[in-house]
C-alpha cells in the first residue's frame, strides 16, 4: 500500500496495513536534527528510514512584495514586528493595539495574495509526490488578531468593541481564503488535505468561551473550510490543549482531521476522545510529548502507542504521531520506538 493510498483509505474509515505514520509541527531544526541522529543524507531520507507517510508544507507560497517595519523594526507581511514572536506579547508594541473603529481595521494594509508567488510550492509538490501531501495553508486567524492587537487587547475587544473584533477577523480570513485558492489551484490535485492552525486551548481549558468562539471564529472559519471543501480535499485543524469542548463544532463544520490530540490536557486522553469522537473525524498525533516521549522508558512509549492503536481498532480513522511537535527534549531513539512499535502491532 502506497503512502497516498494509505492516508486516504484512512480518511475514509477503510482497513489499511497499518494506521499512516506523521510527525506534524516538528519545526526544521527538529527535523535536521533527527537525520544527522539516523545518518540520513537528508531529512527526506530521514522520513523514509522512519516510514512516515505525511509531508507538511507550512506557507508555501513566498512573499515577493515590499519589506515591511512597525516602528522602525523588521516586520512580517502582515506589518507585525518580527520580534514579537521571540520576545512575547507586551500587549501594546502592536500595529493594531489601539483599533477602536472599523474604519480603521478597513485602512490597515492587509497582505494582497498578488504579492505571494507559486515557485517553490511547485518545486515542494514535485520533490514529495511519493508522500501524501498536507497543503500547508496554516490561517492562523486567531493568532494574527493577538499579533496584530496583543493578546490581552484582544481578548478585551471580543468584549468591548465586537464589531471591530468581527470586522478584523472577517479581513484575516478573506486574506487566507485566497492564500488557500492559490495554493490548491497551483496543487492541481496534488494535495491531500490542508490544516487550519489556531490553538483555542491550554492545559486545563479554552482560551476563550465556546461562546466566544461561536459567535467570532466559527463562522469565519466555516467560510474558510467551505472554500478548501470546494477543492475535494480534507481539512486537518490543528489546535492543542483541552479542546474537546469544540469537537463537535469542528465537526460539524466539517473538519476531517483533528491534530495534535493533546492528551495531558484536561480531558484529551486517547481512550475518552476515541469513545467521543471515534468514526466521527480522525484524530492525528495523541503520544504525549511532555512526559512519555521526553522521558521514556522504551516501555512506557511501547505501551502508549499499543493504547492508541487499540482505541481505534475498530472505528478506523486514526493517524499515529506525537501530541505536539518533536522537540529538542525528545530523543530520536524514542520517535524511531514510537513508529517501530506500531510496526510490530500490525504484524501480530
Amino acid at each position: 500500500m502506497t503512502k497516498k493510498e494509505r492516508v486516504l483509505r484512512t480518511l475514509q474509515y477503510q482497513e489499511t496495513d497499518r494506521v499512516p505514520f506523521g510527525i506534524m509541527g516538528t519545526n526544521p531544526p527538529e527535523e535536521e536534527r533527527m537525520a544527522r541522529d539516523l545518518n540520513c543524507p537528508s531529512v527526506e531520507d530521514m522520513y523514509r528510514v522512519l516510514d512516515l507517510d505525511i509531508w507538511h508544507l507550512f506557507q508555501p507560497l513566498e512573499y515577493k512584495g515590499e519589506s515591511r517595519t512597525y516602528m522602525g523594526k523588521p516586520a512580517d507581511f502582515w506589518g507585525v514586528p518580527l520580534d514579537i514572536r521571540s520576545f512575547g506579547d507586551t500587549s501594546n508594541y502592536h500595529p493594531l493595539a489601539e483599533v477602536s473603529s472599523v474604519e480603521e481595521v478597513e485602512a490597515y494594509p492587509f497582505p494582497k495574495i498578488e504579492d505571494f508567488d507559486t515557485a517553490w510550492l511547485e518545486k515542494a509538490l514535485e520533490e514529495h509526490e511519493e508522500f501524501a501531501i498536507e497543503g500547508g495553508l496554516w490561517a492562523p486567524i486567531f493568532h494574527n488578531v493577538t499579533w496584530l492587537c496583543g493578546f490581552e487587547n484582544t481578548l478585551m475587544n471580543l468584549v468591548a468593541e465586537p464589531e471591530v473584533s468581527a470586522a478584523l477577523i472577517r479581513r484575516i480570513t478573506d486574506f487566507w481564503i485566497d492564500y488557500a485558492r492559490k495554493v490548491l489551484e497551483t496543487a492541481n490535485g496534488r494535495i491531500l488535505m490542508m490544516q487550519n492552525c489556531n490553538d483555542f486551548g491550554i492545559q486545563w481549558d479554552l482560551l476563550i468561551s465556546r461562546q466566544m468562539f461561536c459567535k467570532f471564529f466559527k463562522p469565519e472559519l466555516k467560510r474558510l473550510y467551505d472554500t478548501i471543501k470546494e477543492y475535494d480535499i480534507a481539512i486537518l485543524q490543528h489546535s492543542f490543549g483541552a479542546i474537546s469542548e469544540l469537537f463537535p463544532d469542528f465537526i460539524e463544520m466539517g473538519v476531517d482531521i483533528m491534530n495534535p490530540i493533546q492528551v495531558s490536557a484536561a480531558g484529551m486522553d486517547i481512550r475518552t476522545m476515541a469513545q467521543r469522537f471515534g468514526g466521527k473525524v480522525v484524530m492525528y498525533g495523541g503520544i504525549d510529548t511532555q512526559h512519555v516521549l521526553p522521558e521514556g522508558p522504551k516501555e512506557r512509549i511501547q505501551a502508549s502507542v499499543r493504547e492508541a492503536l487499540a482505541c481505534f481498532q475498530d472505528c478506523g480513522g486514526y493517524i499515529l504521531g506525537p501530541s505536539q511537535g518533536i522537540e529538542a527534549d525528545i530523543s530520536t531513539e524514542h520517535v524511531r520506538v514510537m513508529f517501530a512499535e506500531a510496526c510490530q502491532y500490525y504484524k501480530k
